[in-house]
């Protein structure tokens, strides 16, 4: 498991501080626009690549519909428990 550092910056924003290698070993560069998506419990980062730059919106279409199944998954089974 990778620790990275936050730090409040001005503006009520909190800015994520990655080692540049970690970033680097993704393909991403300072400036780089990165997808987000948020779980009930985490944040998947990838990288926006040329190739597909409408990753985000299509992300947030499936995610948006299928929300309330994604949720009920995450809460997994009895015998998960």
């Amino acid at each position: 498991m990778l620790k990275v550092k936050t730090e409040n910056t001005p503006g009520n924003i909190i800015t994520v501080m990655f080692p540049a290698e970690t970033l680097q070993n993704l393909g991403i560069s300072g400036g780089d626009e990165i997808d987000v998506t948020m779980t009930d419990d985490a944040l998947i980062l990838r990288p926006i690549t040329q190739a597909n730059p409408n990753i985000r919106q299509a992300t947030e279409k499936v995610f948006s519909r299928w929300d309330k199944v994604f949720t009920e998954l995450a809460k997994g089974t009895e015998a998960d428990k």
